[in-house]
């Protein structure tokens, strides 16, 4: 008897530890995929993306992640330079035509307090998968005019271009290899 309520009580509890898991969408307006890297050793040349999606599940309850997924379309690298960008699009770079999405797949969250935890995930750039660590911020929780909930956050971290075989033919004196990551999300209840 005590096996079986032993059983049930470890069932009920899984089974309420995604309760609350709620699925967001990103609010486009309010969200930001950025990254900085050293050029020449002197100076950081920053950028962006402009088209990207994701798939996020978060539990507003206990303030953890369950799930995010995300595609980012490389075509819209943006670093306020078209000849740069151009170039950023080609074999040397990202290789926007063999791969012309880089994507990030949640493995777990640790949640150090309510608005802090790190985001374990497998990062792929140009065909190059690697596991990558970021640095959550938890903004909040509020509710929007229409009722539901948004929730804001930010992921930041470092990779290194050459886990990823990333401008390979580049010199660090040219192009540094730590690239920096800085994303702002705000998103919407679905």
């Amino acid at each position: 008897m005590k096996k079986i309520l032993l059983s049930s009580l470890v069932a009920v509890s899984l089974l309420s530890t995604g309760l609350f898991a709620k699925e967001y969408t990103l609010d486009k307006a309010h969200t930001d995929v950025g990254f900085k890297i050293k050029h020449l050793q002197i100076s950081n040349v920053k950028g962006n993306f402009k088209d990207y999606s994701a798939v996020i599940d978060f539990d507003p309850k206990s303030a953890e992640f369950k799930k995010l997924e995300a595609t980012i379309k490389v075509e819209s690298v943006n670093t306020e330079n078209q000849t740069r960008d151009n170039h950023l699009k080609q074999d040397d770079f990202f290789k926007a035509k063999k791969y012309p999405d880089m994507t990030f797949v949640m493995k777990k969250y640790k949640k150090i307090n309510n608005e802090k935890g790190k985001m374990t995930g497998i990062l792929t750039i140009a065909g190059v998968s690697k596991e990558v660590v970021l640095d959550t911020e938890i903004g909040g929780v509020a509710k929007g005019k229409d009722g539901k909930e948004k929730v804001g956050f930010s992921l930041n971290g470092k990779i290194k271009r050459s886990d990823f075989k990333f401008a390979s033919g580049t010199s660090t004196i040219t192009l540094g290899d730590d690239i920096n990551l800085s994303i702002e999300v705000e998103a919407n209840e679905k």
